[in-house]
């Protein structure tokens, strides 16, 4: 059963002999129970635990999957990683429509040329613009309920606001033919997820990327806007090795009111990369010590290819809310005793107040670790030029 069937069809996760009983004997409360199931389906669905399913074939492997939202997986391949929010689903029955565009068609002024990524709630195509003549990426949500188009438009609103390089820009947003659409920046480049599955990164890569990353964050916390939902998918590495940020699809608007259609407790972010205050649906507590927190977590994969917390949701969850992370010199020992251990572990405090107090200072604080890095390396490279002029005879 999916969730846009809506039946209690041979494909349900209720057995057969009480969907006949359901069906037969209690035929008005068939529809209170379709929904129940299929809520139920969703929330597995987003947490990525709902059973094997078949998907259709994409256009190609892309890199731009992440776009998508909300089914992605993280570079650990748990479920951990994928994004979940309960808010988007409604009381009642869910209505979704599932929009598909193929390669070589038009979309308004737009010529798609290929599906570059899809998940539950989206697809991402990229674009071609004859008017502007540039490639775009264009992302079409496909549930369709009032709560996931609210949150798609502050995506938009949230994003056009931002100018700089480190956040990728929106420009364009609205429906063609019915079709709901934002047309971005096209980002030629991958994911964080993937160079950190290559190899643990330098201290001196990771406060790079860390100091970019967090300056643009910087200017959307400026903004109002707390992004909620940072994590190594969300921040694509572009043919120049610069981080940029994508996927507002979370994000709240702190100054005019976008909040209110977080309720309080709702699970909202992904697992692995909440804050306690996003894992204990403190909605009041969230802000940009939330982002903090989760581009905390972002760093600890960088240095270690671990997160800090692991297992399953409900256990992730509650370590996260009630116990230390490792510290990352367990896993990788030359970093016992440095700047950028205690930089990550100072991100990720529990409470929000503990936690490093702006992003601006986050990006400070990496510029100090990769001077320290790179004075470290000069050093060492004069020390090995002394003892080979000390070895000549």
């Amino acid at each position: 059963m999916t969730c846009d069937s809506l039946d209690l069809g041979k494909n349900s996760v209720v057995p057969d002999p009480i969907r006949s009983i359901i069906q037969t004997q209690h035929p008005r409360l068939a529809e209170e129970v379709r929904d129940a199931i299929s809520v139920m389906e969703k929330v597995l669905q987003l947490a990525g635990e709902s059973p094997p399913q078949a998907r259709p074939d994409r256009a190609q492997s892309s890199d731009y999957e992440i776009l998508a939202t909300r089914d992605t997986q993280a570079s650990t391949d748990s479920a951990i990683g994928a994004t979940v929010d309960t808010q988007q689903i409604p009381k009642g029955r869910i209505v979704s429509q599932v929009v598909r565009l193929s390669a070589g068609e038009a979309f308004g002024r737009y010529q798609i040329v290929n599906l570059l990524g899809e998940g539950a709630m989206g697809a991402v195509y990229l674009a071609y613009d004859p008017t502007l003549q540039r490639h775009v990426a264009i992302k079409i949500p496909t549930v369709q309920n009032s709560v996931a188009l609210e949150r798609f438009y502050i995506e938009a609103r949230a994003t056009a606001t931002l100018r700089t390089p480190n956040i990728c820009p929106v420009y364009d947003v609205g429906q063609i033919s019915g079709v709901h659409f934002i047309s971005m920046a096209f980002i030629d480049g991958r994911p964080l997820s993937k160079a950190i599955a290559d190899a643990p990164m330098s201290v001196e890569q990771a406060s790079t990327i860390l100091s970019k990353t967090a300056r643009g964050i910087q200017k959307a916390h400026e903004r109002g806007v707390i992004h909620r939902d940072l994590k190594p998918d969300n921040i694509m590495i572009d043919v120049d090795g610069e981080p940029v940020v994508m996927d507002f699809g979370l994000a709240v608007r702190q100054d005019d009111g976008d909040a209110r259609i977080t309720k309080a407790g709702a699970l909202v972010g992904s697992p692995a990369y909440m804050s306690p205050e996003q894992a204990e649906g403190k909605q009041d507590l969230i802000g940009p010590a939330t982002d903090i927190y989760s581009l905390g977590v972002v760093l600890y994969q960088m240095l270690t290819q671990r997160l800090p917390f692991e297992g399953s949701i409900m256990a992730v969850l509650r370590q996260i809310t009630s116990e230390p992370p490792t510290p990352p010199s367990k896993h990788v020992a030359s970093l016992s005793g440095s700047t950028i251990e205690q930089v990550c572990l100072k991100m990720l405090e529990k409470s929000p107040s503990e936690r490093i107090p702006c992003m601006s200072e986050v990006a400070e604080a990496a510029d100090q670790c990769r001077a320290m890095e790179l004075a470290k390396r000069t050093q060492q490279g004069k020390k090995k030029g002394l003892f080979s002029w000390f070895g000549r005879s």
